[in-house]
């Protein structure tokens, strides 16, 4: 009798072990009858039906092989989609089976019942109302264009950004006109503003830190700008689109060339390897001043040299005061202490007058004067007729020639008072 005991408590140990033996072998199916990545059922061992399984992995294969959507902006559930229609679902989707699929996932329309499908990263999608590509990435469906036109950004050997839609890493770039199609043989790069007030330009930096700009700042003149620091920019030159008149220095141009500055704006002229240089600068609002600078050991000179184009031509150095005028145009000779007296001068008015202010003065000759005024040769004083005498009053010691003196004709000259002759002192008549 215990030996029948035995059996039957083995046997019930056995039945015990065979059940959990096959729960556990059911287990292990139900957590595994799904793919990893798409989800596609897989049929079960002791499966009835198993064609169903079967044709439900198919639709879904039928979905995911060769995925198009009709839209992937498509924000309201159609009325009446095909068997087999396609959506990528945006975010405000509405209608009675999508309001329960999440934004992003594939709504399919299979047998009369939209399904959701979840995309995995790298899940690809044609969209067939837009004609592109996109890719999702795990957040974020994304589009991949079919062409190089409406690119929003493009990055070479770098990354491109919002503000930086073209964006190139490379020690150089190169931009040639078209030999193939061909072109024209011209190459040009266009850089278009909306309009006046903004900017089109070209900016040069160090570090990342703007060192010069170039093009039309702020409106259509051309300009040019550095920069020490990336902040404060300074204007070097302007091209005024209306005149073509050159700036530098100076925000418009009255001239071909035009030049300004804050502190004594000018020009230096110096030859490479010299030391030596010529300048034009305007020192006040008064004075602008025209040197040569030379090294120790060397003479200064400055050349005005009026040039005609053949021998027979004249040549004339001419100076004027300023129209409308009373003032006289002077020219002087100074110092040279840095002060504003002057040596000589010559000066033009009504009355014109060469002043020698130290030293003589010698005409036709390179020898030394004699005395304050020391002519080589003839001096021609002027002809009056007694009727046409200046006034003696004037100044004494005026010399004149009188054509028509009772005596004959005679030289004569004032004492302050009278004319006198020069030959007997008396008082011409």
């Amino acid at each position: 009798m215990e030996g029948v005991g035995f059996l039957k408590r083995f046997s019930t140990l056995a039945k015990v072990v065979i059940i959990f033996s096959y729960l556990a072998v059911e287990r292990s199916v139900l957590m595994s009858n799904l793919s990893p990545r798409h989800a596609l059922p897989f049929l079960s061992p002791s499966q009835a039906q198993k064609h169903v399984t079967v044709n439900e992995s198919l639709q879904l294969l039928d979905a995911l092989l060769q995925c198009a959507v009709v839209s992937a902006s498509q924000d309201v559930e159609p009325d009446d989609p095909e068997n087999g229609d396609m959506w990528i679902l945006p975010s405000g989707r509405s209608g009675p089976a999508w309001d329960f699929i999440a934004p992003g996932h594939i709504a399919v329309w299979q047998d009369g019942r939209f399904i959701s499908l979840a995309p995995v990263p790298g899940f690809l999608s044609y969209v067939i109302d837009t004609g592109v590509f996109q890719l999702f990435d795990g957040t974020v469906w994304s589009v991949i264009p079919l062409s190089a036109d409406h690119v929003p950004s493009f990055g070479v050997n770098t990354a491109a950004d919002a503000t930086n839609r073209l964006s190139v890493k490379a020690d150089a770039e190169l931009l040639s006109h078209d030999d193939v199609t061909p072109g024209s043989g011209d190459a040009r790069k266009i850089i278009n503003k909306s309009d006046a007030a903004h900017t089109a330009s070209v900016i040069f930096q160090s570090g990342f830190s703007g060192r010069a700009e170039i093009g039309l700042l702020g409106d259509n003149n051309f300009a040019f700008k550095v920069s020490s620091d990336g902040a404060a920019f300074r204007e070097v030159l302007r091209a005024d689109a209306s005149t073509g008149h050159l700036a530098l220095q100076r925000a418009s141009a009255e001239r071909a060339l035009h030049l300004g500055g804050a502190n004594n704006p000018g020009i230096r002229l110096q030859e490479d390897g010299s030391d030596g240089y010529g300048e034009l600068v305007t020192v006040s609002a008064g004075q602008t001043l025209l040197s040569h600078v030379s090294p120790p050991g060397e003479g200064a000179l400055i050349d005005l040299a009026p040039i005609t184009g053949d021998s027979s031509s004249s040549a004339a150095f001419r100076f004027f005061r300023g129209t409308n005028t009373s003032h006289g145009c002077y020219l002087t000779i100074h110092t040279g202490d840095g002060t504003a007296t002057f040596n000589h001068q010559l000066s033009g008015k009504w009355d014109s007058y060469l002043n020698v202010s130290h030293g003589d003065l010698r005409i036709g000759s390179s020898t030394p004067p004699a005395c304050k005024l020391d002519v080589e040769g003839p001096v021609r004083v002027g002809s009056y007729a007694l009727a046409s005498l200046p006034a003696a009053s004037a100044g004494a010691g005026q010399i004149i020639y009188v054509t028509d003196e009772t005596g004959g004709a005679v030289l004569a000259f004032s004492d302050g008072a009278n004319w006198r002759r020069s030959t007997d002192r008396a008082v011409v008549t």
